[in-house]
């Protein structure tokens, strides 16, 4: 086999799924040239993770995305959980919610990773496609990674990080030393894309609970049901050993729900155990985990695909500004704490979901329904499951300043979601004031931070008007002065000094 050396690339990214597809497009809205790599030759056509959650179509609509999302998808509204004669049980709407999307959208994976793709291309990237990395080797001054070309040819690469995400079987996690932490749910369950014939209309979720086990039927374009089938039976789990998935597929679904719904076709088909896992780590020096090479989750909740986008967009803001010489080490540190604090928050609402689904399937079976959620209860699981309720509070880069006999305004708080972030443009921090701000202050973080802080003016009748509100890259508040006065504006300096390297002194 001979090898050869390539040239060197800012960062390289194993693995074009989701969150790696992400990341270059983060990466390249941004300037910094990225290598991305898969060993797949040619693009899958497969279904597989289906929900974009309101809280995620915020980050497309910043990457410059959303607008064809949303025309792709199908808008589901609400997840309902009906009986085996399709009559209502429960449902969890999404219409209260605190985003310019009232609902989810569901689109096949390759369609979603279609436009990444596409996106990427219009930003002067691409996919190297039948690439597949055999070692990864870090050094003091950047990462050597070994390709193996499809046609037995090896080359070498030299690159200054290396992000993994290569999914559940990621070579970088391996190069790291990690292994995903947690356990496997007891069972194995059906997903499919299937035609259907039955009454669910297609604006919902629909979680079958029946005695004999569950059928989740999720609307996808042109007329297209995702769907699982489980817990399987013994029965079930033998025929998988010498049958097609798509008859069994058929048959579970014949079985929980005999009369209500018909199955037409079957098309993409797989058998799966679900995992709740996490990784200690998700940084080692200059190598980073992105999505199912850090996490995996109960599908129930649509969160997985969704946790991996937020883990790419966490980064590459913060690989970028590191790249350009504008960040301390502090930065990129911080993604590490941030980003495995909010994944272990989407696993255990992803638990929590789970847990409610196969309650439907006990009291399907035992005739004894739980106790329903307070409304506060189901409105605060609302906000979790959109992943509108991400909070870094607490992360060595997120503060506040309160001057004296001050009270904490309204919120956002430190490290929470801004809600209006869609309305900030371009990949700066932004730094909202309004007139009461203390103008010397203002000006001189204006010039002392520019091209890296945008200051925004904003009306004075905000509940947070009397604050200086600094929102960051990613839409997160970062620090919040009250009062904006010279000290208060003199703290946020100070703050920014923390990680970030000015433009002027």
């Amino acid at each position: 086999m001979q090898t050869s050396r390539t040239s060197d690339a800012e960062v390289v990214i194993i693995g074009a799924g989701p969150s790696g597809l992400f990341a270059a497009v983060e990466l390249a809205r941004r300037g910094v040239a990225v290598r991305l790599l898969d060993r797949l030759p040619e693009p899958h056509h497969q279904t597989r993770a289906t929900a974009v959650q309101p809280g995620t179509l915020e980050l497309l609509a910043g990457a410059g995305m959303v607008d064809e999302v949303l025309a792709s998808s199908v808008h589901v509204t609400s997840a309902r959980v009906v009986d085996a004669d399709l009559k209502p049980v429960g449902e969890m709407s999404y219409a209260d919610i605190d985003c310019p999307w009232t609902f989810q959208c569901s689109l096949p994976q390759w369609r979603t990773e279609q436009i990444l793709t596409e996106r990427l291309a219009q930003l002067g990237g691409a996919v190297e496609r039948g690439v597949a990395v055999s070692s990864v080797e870090e050094r003091d001054d950047g990462v050597r990674i070994r390709l193996e070309q499809a046609d037995g040819s090896a080359t070498t690469v030299e690159a200054g990080w290396v992000v993994g995400a290569g999914g559940a079987h990621s070579v970088m996690r391996k190069s790291m030393a990690e292994t995903l932490e947690g356990y496997t749910y007891p069972g194995t369950v059906l997903a499919a894309d299937v035609g259907v014939r039955c009454d669910l209309p297609r604006d919902a979720s629909n979680l079958v609970a029946t005695p004999g086990g569950f059928v989740l039927l999720v609307p996808l374009p042109h007329e297209r049901w995702l769907t699982f089938v489980g817990d399987l039976d013994d029965d079930e789990t033998a025929r998988l050993a010498d049958a097609d998935p798509a008859e069994v597929v058929a048959a579970g679904i014949g079985r929980r729900i005999p009369a209500a719904v018909t199955v037409q076709d079957v098309g993409w088909a797989t058998s799966f155990q679900m995992h709740q896992r996490v990784v200690p780590r998700l940084a080692e020096g200059r190598r980073f985990l992105l999505g199912d090479a850090g996490h995996l989750s109960s599908p129930f909740g649509g969160e997985g695909l969704n946790a991996g986008l937020h883990d790419a967009q966490g980064l590459a803001w913060k690989l970028a500004l590191t790249a350009r010489g504008h960040a301390r080490p502090a930065l990129l540190e911080s993604f590490e704490v941030e980003r495995l604090a909010a994944d272990h928050q989407v696993l255990d609402v992803s638990r929590r979901i789970d847990a409610t689904a196969r309650a439907a399937v006990e009291a399907a079976r035992t005739g004894v329904r739980p106790s329903p959620a307070t409304p506060a209860q189901r409105g605060a699981m609302i906000r979790a499951r959109c992943l509108l309720d991400v909070t870094y509070a607490g992360s060595p880069v997120v503060g506040e300043h309160l001057g004296v006999g001050a009270a904490p305004p309204a919120p956002p708080a430190p490290g929470e979601r801004f809600p209006g972030r869609t309305s900030l443009t371009g990949t700066a921090h932004h730094l909202l004031v309004d007139d009461s701000a203390d103008a010397a202050g203002v000006e001189r973080l204006g010039s002392r931070w520019h091209g890296l802080v945008e200051v925004v003016r904003r009306p004075g009748d905000s509940p947070t008007s009397s604050s200086a509100l600094l929102v960051r890259p990613d839409g997160h508040v970062g620090y919040r002065a009250t009062p904006a006065d010279a000290a208060g504006l003199a703290a946020l300096d100070a703050f920014l000094g923390s990680y970030l390297v000015p433009t002027a002194t």
